[in-house]
């Protein structure tokens, strides 16, 4: 009896071992809660709408590329506003003076960068009922305090009409129509709106308006100042300026080290401690056109918790990361300038920001896998499906 009663206690404490392994702690997504993208080029391939899709159906499709892995896929945020609402299967812990989560897009290497920032705000289940429905507070990254950020800003988009007629751009024929998607926004509340419009390009023929939505959407947010330069002034050639740190989408992902939950503030801007967290959510930052490189729109491809299985402590290190000095290049450092790439020359990275393919000949894109790359050439750089 004695024996068998050792073997069946050594049976459950490996049981439970092995149970206590199945439920270690994943460190990507394991959920998608929400996905409500403004106007892009990229909404309603990425991910793909269906006719018949609602919004429960697209966020489930935003969940399969972006649930259970480093960088399993992508989606776009479109224009400024649209955001997603991801978690994972446990809390975050806040492990002060270290960073805490990343989250990956598909900016590319210095120094030719296409840097699109999101901005990242994260959230606590007070509540308890497993849903992003508790308030909201704002990773403050570097722009945080600029003048030009703006956080209280709102933007309403207008659905075109069934008998809209496009209005290309004399100037730019890349721009099939400069006046495709009415927007109104409003930086500082009670204060007039300013109008504009979204264009379409000639390399997105789709409907840029999500197909599962309404005719209006609104959003609002913090809006991070236009970070693309138009270098001659006529819409063909521009320059997209990263932010030192403390955004998505826009350092590439080898460059940047994650976020950390202690740069959290609330609605005033006052800091909060937080010990952990539950929801993030990422919103495309700027309202831009770049001419044929179209609207400026974050893209998403995945995040990772840094330290999955850490415990909560109130002790900070003696040596606290400080981006300030890991990330202090001025503001209007990191462009790319004319000339980096040569004139007649391509080259095209992946969306882990990885170097693909360069050259002058045109015939040697066929080389290339079918999928989603970053294109670059000396006017400038867009992304583009092959």
């Amino acid at each position: 009896m004695q024996k068998n009663s050792l073997i069946c206690a050594v049976a459950a404490l490996l049981a439970a071992q092995g149970g206590m392994m199945a439920m270690a702690n994943s460190p990507y997504i394991s959920k998608v809660y929400e996905y409500v993208p403004a106007p892009g080029q990229f909404v309603n391939e990425m991910p793909e709408y269906e006719e018949g899709d609602d919004a429960a159906a697209m966020t489930r499709k935003a969940g399969d590329e972006l649930i259970g892995g480093r960088t399993p896929g992508l989606i776009t945020l479109g224009a400024y506003g649209g955001y997603v609402v991801f978690g994972f299967d446990h809390p975050v812990v806040n492990v002060h003076g270290r960073y805490d989560f990343q989250v990956y897009g598909n900016a590319i290497p210095s120094p030719s960068h296409s840097a699109e920032p999101g901005v990242v705000s994260v959230s606590v289940d007070v509540n308890g009922n497993g849903l992003p429905d508790d308030p909201w507070y704002e990773l403050a990254g570097s722009a945080y305090h600029l003048p030009t950020t703006c956080h209280q800003a709102s933007v309403r988009y207008t659905r075109p009409a069934a008998d809209h007629v496009a209005k290309p751009d004399p100037s730019n024929k890349s721009v099939t129509d400069m006046e495709y998607i009415a927007w109104s926004l409003t930086d500082v509340p009670d204060r007039p709106a300013t109008e504009g419009w979204l264009h379409k390009v000639s390399f997105h023929k789709q409907d840029y308006w999500p197909q599962w939505l309404g005719e209006t959407l609104e959003f609002a947010g913090t809006r991070l100042a236009d970070n693309g330069i138009d270098i001659n002034g006529n819409g063909k050639q521009w320059e997209t300026t990263p932010l030192h740190w403390g955004y998505a989408d826009n350092l590439a992902n080898a460059e940047y080290k994650g976020f950390s939950i202690d740069w959290a503030v609330d609605a005033d801007g006052t800091p909060v401690v937080l010990e952990h967290i539950d929801f993030v959510r990422v919103h495309t930052g700027v309202l831009q056109n770049l001419g044929w490189l179209g609207e400026s729109s974050t893209e998403v491809c995945g995040a990772e918790d840094l330290h999955p299985d850490a415990v909560y402590s109130s002790v900070w290190p003696d040596d606290p990361i400080d981006p300030a000095k890991e990330y202090g290049m001025p503001e209007t450092s990191g462009l790319t300038r004319p000339g980096i790439v040569a004139e007649g020359e391509v080259r095209f990275y992946d969306l882990q920001g990885r170097l693909r393919l360069r050259t002058t000949e045109a015939s040697a894109v066929s080389t290339l896998a079918p999928g989603l790359y970053i294109e670059v050439t000396s006017a400038g750089s867009r992304k583009i499906r092959l």
